[in-house]
């Protein structure tokens, strides 16, 4: 008799999971922003992490484009 390994998902293919079905569904729009990492993390109860990591999985998917901006603070 031959068994596979059970194994569950890990946080961050759940977060890849949600997003993809949210992007697919049509829940999140084509050019919507996602709130930063830090508030999606808050909002998932995941580390920040497991958001950075998922975001970069679904950026090689290519789900999400990253657009980095630099935000100047003047004293």
């Amino acid at each position: 008799m031959e068994f596979q390994k059970i194994s569950s998902p890990s946080l961050r293919e759940l977060f890849v999971d949600q997003l993809e079905h949210m992007i697919l569904s049509g829940k999140l729009k084509i050019g919507e922003k996602l709130p930063p990492e830090r508030q999606l993390a808050e909002m998932m109860q995941v580390s920040r992490a497991v958001v950075n990591s998922g975001i970069s999985e679904l950026e090689k998917k290519g789900f999400l484009t990253l657009i980095f901006s630099i935000q100047l603070l003047f004293f």
